[in-house]
């Protein structure tokens, strides 16, 4: 067998194991205290995520908001809260990411090398409480959206998984390249030298259509009520105060990007390129902004869903409670969503 072919056996398996997925945006609200969410029980959403059909759940946690004082050292109700949601899960059958969320190794940055051993002794703590525990249940996504220069993320991300197999050598690691886990990054990054890393890109292209109206990237998101697929009749008018900005420019180029066939031909590209570096690939954040409208909302997750599991892709949604929630506020998920899921029973 050639390495193709089991990169294809390798990927399929992924593919069944994490399946459809959502995140569980809650354990990385650096805006709330750390104290409530560590009291917050993760129990019933974890049942009702089960229970809508979801086979994976991605869990982005704020480590750095659980520090034990002056020090690195997680704190042990951190530790157990995971170790709670991890038994839930597997008593559910649910398959479980935990995730670095809001690092600090950025573009120039100064402490590079003292903060990549802080996040590694981080993870050690988190890795020793699982040891030897559900290797094909339990993901661990070593850094979410690094932002760092793309030659040092890549030297900084071997070291992490380089250290971290050290001491446990079954555990599956999920990383991604720069710029926010962009796609094109990723395939810069390219493979490292080790057979149990998961590779995942974010998708939220066009950035115009998912993130408008976003009040944290104005710059790029000051129009709203854009449509999906584009419609020329239903296109907002271009503000004079754009002109010139990242938001004429997407503007420009929404009717070419703002559809199905653009997404397929972009996604096709990186999970082709994947497939041929033995890349296993996972998207570990797509979704829109719950101010958009919901038939526009499902035509866009219709579509992005069709796409990744057309090539093979296990996709998780960002999110399944909170801004780009794929729950409506009657409780009941998206009717796309919901269409998503039932054709994977």
């Amino acid at each position: 067998m050639d390495k193709s072919q089991i990169y294809s056996r390798n990927n399929a398996h992924l593919a069944e194991i994490i399946g459809a997925g959502v995140n569980l945006s809650l354990l990385e609200h650096t805006w709330e205290h750390a104290e409530d969410l560590l009291k917050t029980d993760m129990k019933p959403k974890l049942e009702a995520i089960r229970k809508s059909g979801f086979q994976t759940v991605r869990v982005p946690v704020a480590f750095d908001m659980f520090l034990q004082p002056n020090s690195s050292n997680l704190q042990i109700e951190l530790i157990d809260k995971l170790g709670e949601a991890y038994n839930t899960c597997e008593k559910l059958g649910l398959h479980m990411i935990i995730t670095y969320h809001y690092g600090k190794i950025y573009y120039g940055s100064d402490n590079r090398y003292a903060e990549r051993d802080r996040v590694m002794w981080m993870w050690k703590q988190l890795q020793n409480k699982f040891k030897g525990m559900g290797y094909d249940k339990l993901f661990f996504e070593l850094y979410n959206e690094p932002t760092e220069e793309r030659n040092a993320w890549k030297e900084d991300v071997t070291y992490l998984v380089n250290g971290l197999r050290w001491e446990e050598k079954e555990r599956y690691y999920i990383i991604g390249g720069t710029n926010y886990n962009n796609a094109d990054e990723l395939l810069d990054l390219g493979k490292l030298e080790d057979d149990k890393v998961l590779y995942t890109f974010h998708y939220y292209e066009p950035y115009l259509f998912t993130h408008q109206g976003a009040e944290w990237v104005k710059d790029r998101t000051a129009l709203s009520n854009i449509p999906y697929p584009y419609d020329k009749n239903k296109m907002p008018p271009l503000m004079d105060s754009t002109i010139g900005s990242a938001v004429e420019k997407d503007y420009t180029k929404y009717p070419a990007e703002g559809t199905k066939e653009f997404m397929m031909l972009r996604v096709r590209l990186i999970a082709a390129e994947c497939k041929k570096r033995n890349m296993p690939l996972i998207c570990t954040e797509t979704g829109v902004i719950n101010q958009v409208e919901d038939q526009y909302r499902g035509n866009y997750l219709e579509d992005v869903t069709s796409i990744m599991d057309n090539l093979g892709i296990p996709t998780l949604l960002w999110d399944y409670d909170q801004r780009f929630s794929v729950v409506k506020p009657n409780g009941k998920l998206l009717k796309e969503v919901k269409q998503w899921l039932d054709s994977k029973r």
